[in-house]
């Protein structure tokens, strides 16, 4: 669910329109989580003394609209306290979480009316339904990236995977999913498979395959066009937070004293150096 400017069929205090003169809705909002929930913290004023009113008598309440995309969780909670919680289980959310902060009517309200109405409304007043929405802010979101741990291991972030035609290149990278896809031909990954068993080999296969998808995939992110299209991925969320930790934001990737290639290896964990050492043990075990 998204608020998005539109007209009601009754005066609503909200940043898209002028039905109330003066008044103001400032939700704060504030999200923590830990291993088993996410913690929401809703702060909710309103200069509109007509609101506070209702809301006081108990006619209406502040309420949060969460809705989770990927996993379909959708819930409206309510209160008449300023400040409340709210705890969601971890596994009902995933990635993006949109939330939209609300005043609604609690009850039916006959004759609403208000002299903080803008001048058109002068004398009239409105007959609310239980639900109706009073006062709405403008909608944000957040991650609720609940594989953490998971994510924190930059390889995660790749899917490699065969490619059905026959004539595929040896190797594609798709950007457009919550991971880089990395395709492989048929024989390439065939033998990619096969060699992937050696823990010895590991290290060369990820400097062939996953350092230049990387190498790609920060190309995209230098571009300011791109990084608008990418932003709301997992995968570009966790290069994101890798990058910070080596002290380079995203908005200034390009400005980067170091190259897309050397970042991508830098951010793998240098596995071309790696893989000179595991090459090097491979070639005294087979002279064993």
């Amino acid at each position: 669910m998204q608020i998005k400017p539109r007209l009601y069929p009754h005066p609503v205090l909200a940043w898209f329109s002028d039905d109330y003169r003066t008044a103001m809705f400032q939700p704060a909002f504030e999200v923590a989580g830990n291993k088993g929930f996410y913690k929401i913290r809703m702060t909710c004023r309103s200069s509109s003394r007509s609101l506070n009113r209702l809301i006081a008598e108990k006619r209406a309440a502040y309420a949060v609209h969460i809705e989770c995309p990927a996993t379909r969780y959708r819930a409206l909670f309510t209160s008449t306290d300023e400040s409340f919680e709210i705890d969601i289980p971890v596994a009902d959310i995933d990635g993006k979480v949109e939330v939209c902060r609300l005043i609604v009517a609690t009850q039916e309200i006959k004759n609403y009316a208000s002299d903080e109405f803008h001048a058109d409304f002068t004398g009239r007043s409105f007959d609310l339904m239980r639900g109706d929405s009073l006062a709405v802010a403008e909608d944000i979101t957040f991650y609720a990236d609940k594989k953490a741990d998971e994510l924190a291991k930059l390889p995660s972030i790749f899917s490699i995977r065969r490619a059905h035609e026959g004539d595929a290149p040896s190797l594609d990278v798709d950007l457009t999913g919550e991971r880089i896809v990395v395709w492989l031909s048929p024989s390439v990954h065939e033998r990619f498979t096969s060699l992937n068993s050696d823990e010895l080999l590991r290290s060369t296969l990820s400097a062939s395959v996953l350092v230049p998808a990387l190498v790609l995939a920060l190309e995209k992110m230098m571009r300011q066009e791109e990084r608008e299209t990418l932003m709301d991925l997992r995968w570009y969320r966790t290069v994101v937070r890798k990058l910070k930790d080596l002290g380079i934001s995203a908005e200034s990737l390009s400005d980067s004293s170091d190259n897309s290639v050397v970042l991508s290896n830098r951010l793998i964990g240098d596995p071309l150096s790696s893989s000179f050492d595991d090459l090097a043990k491979v070639l005294q075990r087979e002279e064993d």
